[in-house]
């Protein structure tokens, strides 16, 4: 008989007219006095159960009668575990997290109860590090949750920036993404008819319909990073002996290929669509890496390095030189 059999048996025995004594509850679950104690003292720390053992009665009871064994059972680990969970979506999307999921971890730390270990530990020795984040609105990202998870409709304006502007669109939403500091929401746009990805903290309306989301098949196609969309190119890249060393542990696609060159380099095929997000991943391993093919590409890295040490090459700007140069910039705007 498992421990919690064995609390839900004690549970019925300890409401009984004539409380069970440590004999019979012995007797009656095959136990030994130290696994007795053990459970006890689980009900009393763990589950705030108010045992006592009457000596008038001769038998164990409790002093409340309106307590009610709690309807979650999990292991000590198993509370850890949860509280791990929450701590980390809590350091992703603190203020979501801290109104829908407040009062769970409540009950997980009471859970723990007077355990060697505090439940304050976990809280404070797990911590996220992302990437620069833009911030969202935590009332959109809750219609936005709300609809994805049951499976509704959402109407909501969005605002592009590649175009600069705001359009209202109705979606049926497919999936959230946590990528690189931001949310994402890949949804079916009612109005292209087609899957898109949108950022979250460009939404600047959102609200649930009542009429159910349109279930689309999940394409296989994938693009590379957050860009949605068929991975119409392969870049291939050399990486020196340098940049290897990271590289070659790296996963820049679930599709790319990697070849160990004899100088101890590594050679790099990696399907993509867009080539914005893919150009920063192969700029910020500056001269260690080398774009090979497509053309494209290759002139595209070497551009943006060309126009970087251009602003190199120039003398030196003071920070008051700034500030003078953009005030007049903003007079004349004006």
């Amino acid at each position: 008989m498992s421990q919690m059999e064995r609390i839900y048996k004690l549970d019925r025995l300890f409401r009984r007219k004539k409380p069970p004594g440590k004999r019979e509850i012995l007797e009656v679950f095959e136990i030994s006095p130290a696994q007795f104690k053990r459970d006890l003292d689980y009900m009393r720390n763990r589950l705030g159960a108010p045992v006592t053992f009457d000596m008038e009665a001769g038998g164990y009871k409790y002093t409340a009668e309106e307590f009610n064994l709690p309807g979650l059972w999990f292991t000590e680990r198993e509370v850890y575990s949860l509280l791990l969970m929450y701590s980390l979506l809590d350091q992703l999307q603190p203020d979501f997290v801290r109104e829908q999921l407040g009062p769970f971890k409540d009950k997980l730390r009471a859970l723990l109860g007077k355990s060697g270990r505090g439940a304050q530990s976990i809280l404070e020795r797990m911590q996220v590090s992302a990437a620069p984040q833009r911030p969202i609105d935590p009332d959109h990202f809750q219609a936005i949750s709300d609809a994805t998870l049951r499976r509704k409709k959402l109407r909501m304006r969005y605002y592009s920036r590649s175009r600069g502007a705001e359009s209202d669109r109705v979606v049926s939403p497919e999936r959230l993404i946590y990528y690189r500091g931001n949310w994402y929401l890949d949804a079916w746009c009612h109005e292209k008819e087609a899957m898109r990805r949108f950022a979250i903290d460009a939404v600047r309306l959102a609200s649930v319909l009542e009429e159910p989301a349109l279930e689309v098949a999940a394409s296989g196609q994938q693009g590379y990073g957050i860009f949605y969309g068929p991975a119409e190119n392969t870049a291939v890249l050399l990486f020196d002996a340098v940049a290897a060393r990271w590289v070659s542990e790296e996963e820049w696609h679930p599709l790319q290929r990697a070849s160990a060159l004899p100088d101890g380099g590594l050679q790099l095929e990696v399907p993509y669509s867009n080539p914005q997000e893919i150009l920063m991943d192969i700029l910020r391993h500056g001269p260690h890496v080398e774009v090979v093919s497509p053309a494209s590409l290759r002139s595209a890295v070497a551009e943006t390095h060309r126009e970087a040490a251009e602003k190199y090459d120039l003398p030196k700007r003071s920070v008051a030189s700034v500030r003078s140069t953009t005030g007049s910039q903003t007079a004349r705007t004006r």
